[in-house]
């Protein structure tokens, strides 16, 4: 067995076992590329485009009004382009419990917006598929398989030059979906190798940390500190004075950076005397922002700190930054949303050839296969619209509104789980009706936006708001795709001789 066979065998098997997992974790990650501009579109309040003018003090005192424990520390983000409004988050002491909140910028105070899942559940989805810990594992083992099936494929592939070329839609069914697996692996093949290997690259600390745990005696929180050169300052257990002004220590922060945008504040300890306050740097223009943070006495506002991150540290932060699209704007992003559906086609494309080429033998099993692809490759899909649904109905003063959000999305996929169990004899059929109704989810959202949030389409537009347009313009483009491809799909499938079987119709 030469070496092209020996990778071939590897990347039948090693792109199978996980493709449908593998499948859901770059869904996920191509919808989180613009997750921000899903989190304004589905909070209403967002939709008009006001600029809030409230401050870090005013946060800090809604916080304080509102949260009687004592806080372990709080965090929050100002208003951006593509988050106009503050975020607060905060942990109360002893719990390692967080909570979140985002204010309305309509008024002159913070008040809380409806809770919402927003675009912050596909990014969790992509990277730890709401598991934690163990999710993260899971997400970092099928990108390892992922590698393997890319360079073996790579290997394998002794005309991947004409393969870019050639795609040939009429052709019987397997040659069909060999091109495309070909085209769109062939496509995306760099960008598909980057962010495979830098999304288990930017983990391996979490996936492997025996060494800091042997080297810093099980304190990984000491081994993080010194990587990232952060400041931290023991607890006295005093009482602590008056705070200083927060927007007057990013009024600073912003003068000793020339003028720099601030990202993230946070405060720890704020009910000690050694409460301290980290004032971290915002650059979106590079890859691998360094995370430059000013550490100031919260009293007193004196610099104690300036955070120099480590060679090491700022290779990490590159290459997170790669992987997440942190830099080059919404053209980047689009990009990285564009190669990201070739990753899907990709995976379809490769399952469907592994079909084909099995489905002559007669092997029953194969029609639980089909149903596994209906319920992951439309299913997952199907349920990310539902979820969007589920986002306009639930009323806005319906408490746990996110946690509801949720059991939509699930009891969503679970029903096209259950759909494509029950037709999975019938599998052209079902793949039909599953557009048909993805066209009917994604056309009627823009309908439903407009008639439960002033931010319609036409507004958007003519305001020229087009990160807000470009939501409800891409699910016009998903409806229309759907529609014409439910069409194609109502023609009678064509005869195809198997061998051994001439009179019996295969479904494509």
């Amino acid at each position: 067995m030469n070496l092209r066979q020996s990778m071939a065998g590897l990347h039948t098997w090693g792109g199978l076992l996980p493709s449908w997992l593998l499948y859901v974790i770059i869904f996920a990650g191509t919808v989180a590329c613009f997750d921000k501009e899903l989190n304004r579109w589905m909070r209403p309040a967002l939709h008009e485009g006001v600029v809030s003018t409230q401050g870090a003090d005013d946060v800090r005192d809604w916080l304080q009004r509102n949260v009687s424990e004592e806080l372990h520390a709080f965090w929050m983000h100002g208003p951006t382009a593509r988050e106009p409004y503050w975020r607060l988050g905060w942990e109360v002491d002893g719990t390692e419990t967080f909570h979140n909140v985002a204010f309305d910028p309509r008024g002159a105070r913070p008040e809380p917006m409806p809770e919402t899942l927003g675009g912050d559940f596909f990014f969790k989805l992509h990277y730890n598929l709401h598991a934690g810990d163990v999710g993260m594992y899971i997400v970092g083992l099928a990108g390892m398989f992922m590698l393997v099936a890319l360079v073996s494929g790579l290997i394998i592939h002794r005309r991947i030059f004409k393969d870019f070329f050639t795609l040939r839609p009429k052709a019987n069914g397997q040659r069909a979906w060999l091109d495309a697996h070909n085209l769109f692996g062939v496509v995306g093949f760099p960008f598909h190798l980057i962010l495979a290997y830098t999304g288990v690259a930017i983990f391996v600390a979490s996936y492997m940390p025996a060494a800091a745990q042997v080297s810093y005696s099980g304190n990984v929180m000491q081994y993080f500190g010194e990587v990232m050169g952060s400041y931290h300052r023991e607890e006295l257990h005093q009482p602590a004075a008056a705070p200083r002004s927060l927007d007057a220590l990013i009024a600073e922060s912003r003068r000793l950076w020339d003028g720099a945008e601030v990202g993230w504040v946070s405060v720890h300890h704020p009910d000690d005397a050694s409460a301290v306050v980290d004032v971290r740097r915002r650059d979106g223009s590079r890859i691998g922002t360094p995370q430059d943070t000013l550490t100031y006495d919260a009293t007193t506002g004196e610099l104690l700190n300036r955070q120099n991150a480590s060679t090491g540290y700022r290779a990490y932060l590159w290459l997170a930054g790669l992987h997440m699209a942190q830099f080059g704007g919404s053209l980047v992003r689009l990009l990285y949303l564009l190669m990201g559906l070739c990753g899907c086609a990709m995976l379809v494309g490769g399952l469907q050839v592994w079909l084909a080429k099995r489905e002559g033998r007669g092997d029953r099993s194969l029609v639980w296969v089909r149903a596994l692809n209906a319920s992951v490759f439309a299913g997952l899909p199907l349920a990310s619209l539902a979820l969007l649904w589920g986002n306009r109905l639930i009323p806005a003063t319906f408490s746990e509104r996110a946690i509801a959000e949720g059991w939509v999305f699930v009891g969503a996929w679970l029903l096209m789980a259950l759909w494509a169990v029950l037709e999975r004899r019938n599998a052209r059929r079902l793949l039909r009706h599953q557009l048909l109704l993805g066209a009917v989810l994604a056309l009627g959202l823009p309908l439903l936006n407009g008639l439960t949030a002033d931010g319609h389409l036409l507004a958007s537009l003519a305001r020229g708001d087009w990160a807000l347009a470009s939501v409800d313009l891409f699910l016009i483009a998903v409806g229309l795709i759907c529609l014409a491809c439910a069409r194609r799909f109502s023609a009678a499938p064509a005869r195809a001789v198997v061998p051994g079987r001439a009179n019996r119709v295969r479904e494509a």
